[in-house]
Parts: C-alpha cells; structure tokens; sequence
C-alpha cells in the first residue's frame, strides 16, 4: 500500500523530485508505516548523575505496561552520537486473527494506535449496538473519512485494521450519553504494532521527540553564553532542547505567528527562553529599539534555527493525505522570506540551520540552492553528526554541497545500514549555514 493522494497534481508534482520511480515508490510505501523505534529525548545536562535514576524509571514504568499486556520487555537504548536521545524498539507488524465485533475509529486515532496509543473514547466512530465494557474487539482505522459517529452496521469502505482490544465502554456509554466522553475507550492488548504508549511517561524532563528533530538541534550546536533564534518555535520540542544545552548562560528567542501555539508553550517557559507572538518574515528591522523584544536590529543572534513551515509529507504513518497543488506550492514561499530574514539577522561567522519534515525537492534542496545563489555572504557547511543521507541527486547542488546536507529517507530501510535506528524515521531535512565574516 502506498499512500494516497486526493489531488494526482500533487503526486505528479512530488513524482519530478525523484528521478528513480522504484525509489518514489519504496518512499511512499515506507510512509504508511510507522517507525519501529520510539524515540524519547531526556531532558538533562550530560554526565548528570540523575540520569540513570531516571533511564530506571522509564525502564520500570516500561515493565509495568508490557507485563500488563503480556508482551516481552522493550529493548531499550541510549543513542550512540545524540547522547540525550533514548531509544525504545517496537515491534511490528504482528499477525492477528480478527474478531466478529468490529470499531472503526477515524484516522488520527487509528495512526495514533500504530505509534502505540489506546484508542480514546473521542476517536472512536463505529461501534455495534452489542458493545458491552468487556468485550473482545477488532479496531479498524477510517481511511475515507466517511464513517458517520455512531455507526452500527459493518462499515463497508476502506478500513485498515490496527489490531485487537478490549472495550473499557459500552455503546451506550459512548453514544447516548449526555456528557462529553473522555479516557480510553479501547484497551490494545494485541496490536499490529507493538510500541510503548507514552501518555503516562511524558514529564518535564522526558519529551517525545523524533530522532531527526533531536539531531536538528545538534546540527545547531548551541553553546553557553549565545542569543538564539527560534522563527517558528512552536510547539516548543526544539526550543527547550536548545534552553537545555546552553544553560542559563545564554538566551534563547522564541517566535511563533500563532497566540494559541505560543499559549500551549507556556507550560514550557525557562529562565533562559522568551517567547513572543510575531510573525518572523518580520523580524528584520534596521532601526530596532535594541530590546529583547521583534523586531530586531541587523546580525543581533549568534546562531539561528528556521525549522520553517512545511507541507509534513515525511510524517509517519500516514495513508491519506488531502493537500492541494497550491498548497503545496506556497511553502516555498514563506520558507524563503524566512531564511532571508535570518540571513538578515545572524551575526558574521553566525550559524543557521534550516529544516523540514517533509520530502519535496522544492522544500529542501531547492531552498539551499537558492538562497546560496542569492546570498554570497552565506557558506553551506557540514553538520557536527552525518545521521542523514545526502540530498536528492536530482537537485541543483554541487557534489561536495549535496554531502553536507542530511536528507532523512526511510526508504533505504530496504538497504542494510547496520544503524537502521538512523533511517527507520520520519521523513525530515537538515541544512547547516555560516555567515563569512
């Protein structure tokens, strides 16, 4: 199964990027399948002793979900260059005999099962009218979207089954009742996929966190004493990361367009971290008061991190996606204005890094080609860690340029890199840039 796309244009359009159709293929086959490592960064300084009390508690609250479920232990490990990156081994796809009563779920809840999720009561659509807290259940995700809440017949249109459960609530309970449902609806004792589920582990000093975005960070290479730039920080993963490693040595600005997403962030908030509402194309200001507050005067951060706005085709699993050709075209728009506003913004001999979390050559290689071309003042540079592979060859860069960008593609899980923790992952693109002095 490869995923589908509402709009052939779009798939056309992704289909020019990549000048071997076997390759395209293996992409957007890899692409409906969820990633068999759940990747967990731990919030902490290196060499801190609570770091093992802390890697025993993950361990033990671990035990506690698999010998509840019956399932073996999850093999569990710190990764070997990004030393605040934990990684836990899934387990997958697993062969499940199905049973007679069935509850399809609408299609984020159904993905969210894939990464190791219960079913919540909010994300089921279709139950029978037996349904009794109890029962065996076969869950199947919605994959067109057309299931109606409150289902009781079989649904008949594109389902994918996610695995087996049992029912912690009636039909009753969740279509007649006169309060909102909440809580989880469907225990997942046999799953497709066998992956831990983090609701109850996530604290402050555990985050969810995919492997590339943690080395994203890393590529970054915040030091004590910086100013840093977040554009588009939102929803905070990457800007704590970089609070955390800088220490209270440092400052690190924090920008997001969005009052909500600045809002949730809030929970987030360090001595270290100021986070403002403010779109960052506007950043820029040649006559800026010179406070802490946008806009901000020319070359006034030490490094910068553009995780831009994306169309996210890198995201994992995923099995339908409904973007239009024009909204696939727009990205590279407001991605450009924002690397020629940091470009404004960092300092001489200053470091950006730019990334993504998706796959289009637009997105990514075409962005650094294009802001180099633009930019004379602007090197681009190889990152501390090669995680990734190499940009698409099909791309305007040189050969030694297409080498020091980190393109993460899970298609070469088909290959046999022996680090495979490295390529099973989303989708996602890394550039490095330094300003000549």
């Amino acid at each position: 199964m490869i995923i589908h796309f509402s709009s052939d244009d779009v798939y056309q359009a992704l289909k020019l990027s990549y000048s071997n159709d076997e390759h395209f293929k293996k992409l957007l086959e890899v692409l409906t399948l969820p990633p068999l490592y759940t990747t967990l960064r731990i919030n902490s300084v290196e060499n801190d002793p609570d770091n093992n009390i802390l890697l025993e508690e993950i361990q033990l609250h671990l035990k506690k979900q698999t010998d509840a479920l019956c399932r073996p232990e999850y093999n569990m490990f710190i990764h070997p260059v990004l030393k605040d990156c934990l990684l836990i081994q899934n387990r997958g796809p697993k062969t499940i005999d199905v049973v007679d009563k069935e509850i399809i779920v609408d299609l984020s809840c159904g993905m969210a099962v894939l990464r190791g999720a219960h079913v919540f009561k909010v994300g089921i659509m279709g139950a029978p009218m037996s349904l009794r807290a109890g029962d065996v259940v076969s869950v199947y995700a919605d994959l067109d979207g057309h299931c109606l809440k409150g289902t009781a017949t079989c649904y008949s249109n594109q389902k994918l089954f996610v695995g087996n459960g049992v029912a912690h609530v009636s039909r009753s309970d969740l279509f007649n009742s006169q309060t909102l449902q909440s809580g989880i609806g469907i225990l997942m004792t046999h799953p497709v996929y066998e992956a831990p589920s983090l609701a109850e582990m996530l604290t402050v000093r555990i985050s969810s966190q995919n492997l590339p975005s943690i080395a994203c960070v890393y590529a970054l290479d915040p030091h004590e004493g910086e100013i840093i730039l977040d554009m588009c920080a939102a929803p905070g993963g990457k800007t704590t990361h970089i609070a955390g490693l800088i220490g209270d040595k440092g400052l690190v600005i924090a920008l997001d367009k969005s009052s909500q997403r600045v809002k949730k962030m809030q929970t987030l908030k360090k001595k270290n971290i100021e986070m403002y509402v403010f779109d960052s194309t506007k950043a820029w200001c040649p006559s800026a008061d010179g406070s802490n507050r946008p806009p901000y005067s020319p070359e006034t951060f030490d490094r910068i991190l553009v995780d831009a706005p994306c169309s996210a085709l890198g995201q994992r699993p995923c099995y339908k996606n409904e973007i239009l050709l024009n909204q696939l075209r727009s990205y590279p728009v407001i991605q450009h204005q924002l690397l020629k506003t940091a470009v404004k913004l960092l300092k001489p001999g200053g470091v950006m890094v730019y990334s993504t979390c998706t796959i289009t050559k637009e997105e990514n290689e075409d962005q650094v080609s294009r802001l180099l071309a633009t930019n004379p003042q602007i090197k681009l540079i190889h990152t501390p860690y090669k995680l990734g592979g190499d940009a698409l060859p099909t791309c305007d860069l040189s050969s030694e340029d297409k080498s020091k960008v980190q393109r993460f593609d899970p298609s070469f899980l088909y290959s046999d890199d022996k680090d495979l923790y490295n390529v099973d992952t989303i989708g996602f693109f890394i550039a490095k840039f330094q300003k000549l002095k």
